[in-house]
């Protein structure tokens, strides 16, 4: 930093379409961070020509060779644990000030008002960045992968929840499909190691300090297109790997349930999709009243000459993952 501005750097382990990771990259340079750290956990040579010759973005393939050159030949089984091997690497490596983990479907909105934040924290105490999740709106989700609103974690009771989603409220945690838990932010120079959501301290594992920014600055695209959560269910619900379970939360394993229950059911399946992700009037109005949902469109810097239509998306998906959607009998 030396007086200045705090430095920055975003990290993430991708294995999505290219014109997903390519608009994570050049928005993130873009808004402000000095650096962009991209870990390709398949080989996609599109994403380096759909990002181009722009500097401050690094692009890593995870192939074996990798794996030989930095872990001895160990691949993480899991794919939490291939995120937090390449975002401690850039941690423990970087010179800029502060470090964060995330997913190439999170995007940074405001990347000064991120800035203004590190500016006053705390060097001793990692950041959390709230975030807030993507919703459909009343109508369709559009025809461009950002499109829709931004819904905040809601806590209510219950029947209070029922009463707002139905049947779907089930699988909904404060009101969202995936975590509320926002993203860390971490100082470089402490003795931790990252992890998906926050640090741990190398001694003991424990959490850090910390605290939080007051806006949600981190936009959750959970499932870029209703097609693309589809898939998303049906890969998470089928995962096995050794060792114990993963702790994902009632809502999370509720989704996973009944996707596993109702694999052969594809209209179950697209019901579950859009009840969790689209709102309607009525939920729209109840959420904008409860203070709960931000209709502020987002569109991602630097990404102009992308093609980001949810058709495209759609298309390379089928292409990736048309095996698991033909045994599920997918068509959208």
């Amino acid at each position: 930093m030396a007086g200045g501005a705090p430095t920055w750097a975003v990290v993430a382990l991708g294995d999505e379409p290219a014109p997903l990771i390519a608009a994570f990259a050049r928005h993130h340079r873009a808004i402000g961070a000095s650096e962009v750290h991209v870990f390709l956990d398949r080989p996609n040579p599109e994403v380096d020509r759909l990002i181009g010759a722009r500097d401050g973005i690094f692009i890593t393939t995870c192939d074996q060779a990798h794996w030989d050159r930095v872990n001895q030949g160990r691949r993480p089984e899991r794919h939490t644990g291939r995120q937090k091997f390449v975002s401690t690497s850039v941690y423990q490596s970087t010179t800029c000030d502060w470090v964060l983990h995330c997913d190439v479907d999170e995007f940074i909105s405001d990347g000064a008002a991120l800035s203004k934040a590190l500016g006053k924290a705390d060097r001793n105490k990692g950041l959390v960045i709230r975030n807030a999740e993507r919703a459909y709106l009343p109508g369709s989700p559009g025809e461009m992968l950002f499109e829709g609103g931004f819904r905040h974690p809601i806590v209510l009771a219950p029947e209070d929840i029922q009463a707002l989603y139905g049947r779907f409220g089930k699988f909904l945690s404060q009101g969202l499909t995936g975590h509320h838990t926002g993203k860390t932010i971490v100082p470089r120079g402490q003795k931790w190691e990252m992890g998906v959501h926050h640090p741990k301290a190398l001694a003991n594992g424990a959490k850090p300090p910390l605290t939080a920014t007051n806006r949600r600055l981190l936009l959750h695209f959970d499932g870029l297109t209703p097609l693309h959560y589809a898939i998303k269910l049906l890969k998470k619900s089928f995962e096995n790997y050794s060792g114990p379970k993963r702790k994902i939360g009632e809502a999370r394993e509720a989704q996973y349930r009944f996707t596993r229950n109702h694999a052969d059911r594809p209209r179950e399946i697209l019901r579950l999709v859009e009840g969790v992700q689209s709102l309607d009037a009525r939920q729209a109005e109840r959420l904008l009243a409860l203070d709960r949902l931000r209709l502020d469109p987002f569109v991602p810097k630097d990404c102009d000459d992308l093609d980001l239509t949810r058709a495209t998306f759609d298309a390379l998906l089928r292409e990736r993952d048309g095996e698991i959607l033909a045994k599920a009998g997918l068509e959208m």
